[in-house]
Parts: C-alpha cells; sequence; structure tokens
C-alpha cells in the first residue's frame, strides 16, 4: 500500500490502471493521475479494479474519467479461465449471449465461472460486464455527440431504459445530466475516443515494424499514426489512430457502419496497438535473464494483426520466403478478393472469400494454395460453431506446422508466452547473443521474442 501512497501522490502515470483511489468522503473512486488535491490517507481506500470500486459503492470521478484509464494485467488473476472469460466480456460477449451458453463456449459451467469471478474480483460476471457497459457509456457521453440512444446499443444495452436505471443508479446521474456537466471533447458526429496506456511505450520501434509491413489497400502507417480497414463480425468499418507521447494516449477516430459493434471493435484496436499491457513489469521479468538484458529496448510493444485469421493468412503466405516476398503475396490477396471501400481501399479478405476463391493468381506452389484453402474452411467451420475455437486444430491441416502455429497465435495477440523458436530471425539472436534457456522467459516468450527480432 505504501507504494500505492506514493504513487498517487506524485500522479505517476505508471501506475495508471493499476489501481484505483475511492475517497470515502465523497463516495468518488479516482485514477492515480487525478488532477484533483489528493484526499488524506484515513479517507483513502484503494481497489485493484474500477470494477471493483464499482462493486463496493464508489462511483467514478468526472474529472480523471477512470472509464479512460488503461487496462493492466496486474489484477486480472492467474486463472486462465478467468483471464479469457474478461477478455470476452471487455469485447462484448455478454451483451447478446446469456451466462449459460458464454460458459458453455468457455467449456466450463456458469456455476464454476460466477465461482472464479466472486473468487478473484469479489462480484459476478454480470456485474463485470455491466461495469464495461457503463463504462464505455460514460465514455462516449464525454467525448463524442452521439445520441443517448445510438450510445445505449453501442455500449451492449439493449433497451434505453435499462442503460436510463443502470446509469443513474451507479453515477447518481442521469446520461443527459452527465453530458451537461461533462463537456465533450469532441464536436463532431465521428466516434472520437482517448485510449490511454501505462507507459512506457515505444512508438518510434511500432511505427517502424508497421511501416515495414504496411499494406497500402489496407492501411497506411506515417510518423505519429496508423489508421487501417476493418470487417468485424456483421460488420465494416475503419479506425485511425494518432499517438499523443506527452498524454500516454492514442486519439482514435472510430467509423464503423453498425455501432453495435463498437465494444469489441474498441477492444480490437487496443489488441492491434498492445495498448493495455503492462510492459514495465514484462520487461522487469525478462531482465532477469541477464543475456536477454543486454539486449531489451524499453518499452517495446507487440503488434497484432487484426485477427487471427489475418495472421494466419500471412503466416501461410510467409513460409519459406522473405518477408518482402510475403507481403507480395498479401498484397495480391487482397488486390484480388478484397471487398472495396467507399474510398478506394479495401477489407481483408473474409474466410469465406478465401475458402470459395481460385488462388491461380498466387505464383506460389500448389501445395501452400491448398493449405490456405483448407485454412479459411477450418475457421468458416469454427464461425458457426458455438464454442471458444481450438487453435491447436490447425496443426492437422496440412502444411501447418509449428512455425505458423506459434507465428500466429504471436501475431494475433492470443498468447504472450507464443515463442516460434524454428523462426530464422529467432534462430540468429539465439545463435548471436549465445542464448539457449528460453523457458526462464514464460510466459513474456512472445515480447522476448519481438525483442530478439528487434536486436538484429
Amino acid at each position: 500500500m505504501k507504494s500505492f501512497q506514493k504513487a498517487r501522490l506524485a500522479r505517476d502515470a505508471r501506475y495508471d490502471g493499476k489501481f484505483f483511489i475511492a475517497v470515502k468522503t465523497t463516495n468518488i473512486y479516482c485514477r492515480p493521475i487525478c488532477p484533483a488535491s489528493p484526499p488524506k490517507e484515513e479517507n483513502v481506500e484503494y481497489f485493484l479494479s474500477a470494477a471493483q470500486a464499482q462493486e463496493a459503492g464508489f462511483r467514478p470521478c468526472l474529472r480523471c474519467r477512470p472509464e479512460s484509464a488503461p487496462l493492466s494485467s496486474a489484477w486480472l488473476g492467474n486463472q486462465a479461465v478467468l483471464n479469457k472469460a474478461m477478455q470476452r466480456i471487455q469485447s462484448g460477449a455478454l451483451n447478446n449471449h446469456n451466462l449459460e451458453s458464454f460458459s458453455e463456449s468457455l467449456g466450463i459451467s456458469s456455476r464454476y465461472l460466477r465461482k472464479l469471478f466472486q473468487q478473484h474480483l469479489g462480484m459476478s460476471p454480470q456485474s463485470f460486464a455491466n461495469h464495461q457497459r457503463l463504462m464505455l457509456a460514460k465514455q462516449l457521453l464525454h467525448q463524442t455527440q452521439m445520441p443517448i440512444t445510438d450510445i445505449a446499443l453501442s455500449s451492449g444495452f439493449n433497451s434505453v431504459r435499462r442503460f436510463n436505471d443502470s446509469f443513474k443508479q451507479t453515477m447518481k446521474l442521469t446520461p443527459s445530466e452527465l453530458r451537461r456537466k461533462a463537456p465533450s471533447d469532441s464536436n463532431t458526429q465521428s466516434i472520437q475516443l482517448t485510449l490511454s496506456y501505462q507507459p512506457p511505450y515505444n512508438w518510434t520501434q511500432m511505427q517502424q515494424f508497421l511501416e515495414q509491413r504496411e499494406l497500402p489497400l489496407i492501411e497506411k502507417v506515417s510518423s505519429d499514426c496508423y489508421s487501417r480497414t476493418f470487417s468485424l463480425k456483421e460488420t465494416q468499418g475503419w479506425f485511425r489512430a494518432v499517438h499523443v507521447a506527452q498524454k500516454n494516449c492514442f486519439k482514435v477516430d472510430i467509423h464503423i457502419e453498425n455501432t453495435a459493434y463498437l465494444m469489441p471493435a474498441i477492444a480490437q484496436i487496443k489488441k492491434v496497438l498492445d495498448i493495455d499491457s503492462d510492459v514495465a513489469t514484462i520487461e522487469k521479468q525478462l531482465a532477469k535473464d541477464k543475456q536477454l538484458k543486454s539486449i531489451l529496448t524499453k518499452g517495446l510493444r507487440l503488434p497484432a494483426c487484426w485477427n487471427t485469421f489475418e495472421a494466419g493468412i500471412k503466416a501461410i503466405l510467409g513460409q519459406q520466403v522473405s518477408v518482402k516476398a510475403a507481403y507480395g503475396h498479401t498484397h495480391k490477396l487482397i488486390e484480388q478478393l478484397g471487398s472495396e471501400t467507399s474510398n478506394g481501399m479495401k477489407y481483408f479478405p473474409t474466410p469465406s472469400q478465401v475458402a470459395k476463391a481460385d488462388l491461380s493468381f498466387l505464383k506460389m506452389p500448389g501445395r501452400r494454395k491448398q493449405t490456405l484453402t483448407d485454412f479459411a474452411q477450418w475457421f468458416c467451420e469454427q464461425e458457426n460453431s458455438n464454442r471458444e475455437f481450438d487453435l491447436q486444430e490447425i496443426l492437422d491441416i496440412k502444411g501447418i506446422g509449428p512455425w505458423s502455429y506459434e507465428y500466429i497465435k504471436l501475431r494475433s495477440g492470443l498468447d504472450p508466452d507464443a515463442f516460434p523458436e524454428k523462426d530464422l530471425g529467432v534462430i540468429k539472436a539465439l545463435e548471436k547473443y549465445q542464448m539457449t534457456d528460453t523457458s526462464k522467459w514464460s510466459p513474456w516468450r512472445s515480447y522476448a521474442t519481438l525483442h530478439l527480432w528487434n536486436s538484429l
């Protein structure tokens, strides 16, 4: 608790999202970086998450806006199933599904899921989901001029009445009153949000990684900005993220056809830019290996593809060829199969488009083309089933081996411990620095891989 006290008094941005300060005299909870005068220590209670503070009866501060705080891996618990459930709820999984079907998709019972949430977070899955909806709604009320009805539906509430009741009960204000009390940061009709992160964030390295792999038909990379088109379930759109280093955040402009999918879209954008990772903790763990410590680059983030399917296609097209050749193949695939946008760009092809396509336009061995088709067909089957897919099943597809499997996990952001040990760049770095024991890098071998690539 002493470290929390020092961090809040210093308004240390490195702790933003790692804990929240509840003030007993005002019944309000804040971020450690709140600009308000710090309360006396005897009037303070600490929580590891905003959801826990809300569950205890505190309401969010209107000045520091806890809904804008970065998420922290420190409070997610050590249960893999719990982590997966929370990540999916943060993407809106409980907005249109009941707890029983959601639990079944995770391969567990609803009773066991409730037990996990109560044990680690002190609340039910439904309470956690409602907190996520409310925080997104509050952020949209503060930062956009979207109509309140649209905000209710975009945040995952099935009715405006339910939204108003839940909002008033938690915030002690109606949505309209909150909007009047907190002037918007935006005067446009577009969805413009601030997505904060815990420093350090090495944007230079992230920008260079993205620029080297840029696919101009679907994305644009500049010195301070990344933008791309995307497809998400039954909708499409694009986003533009501008890095603001001074404020430890990205200013994100989102255009999406169906705002009912806004919550999962925001979750994917965060994953693409690796916004929610606690890299200070990750680097501290990796630095325990003295050999690896010598090549660590501060603030390195893990750039992810938009989704697992895109990562898989890029992995297959990148087998046994250079990065330049791989992205030449990917460009051709997008050019031939991707749907067009209104501004002349493209969307990355869907599993269905690739599965049904004649891939003769790709100048590569027929076996690899068949692997693309088989992978796309497998993905179509997963999308039509009501279960959490097991990516390991792709190892049964001819042409997909351990390297492709680990690379897909790494580039999709699925597993922070993915490690493509047969990757040529990894092999070169291990030999160059005479590293032999990579097991000690767990559970952050994906980040260790990125540091190895970066060292070359």
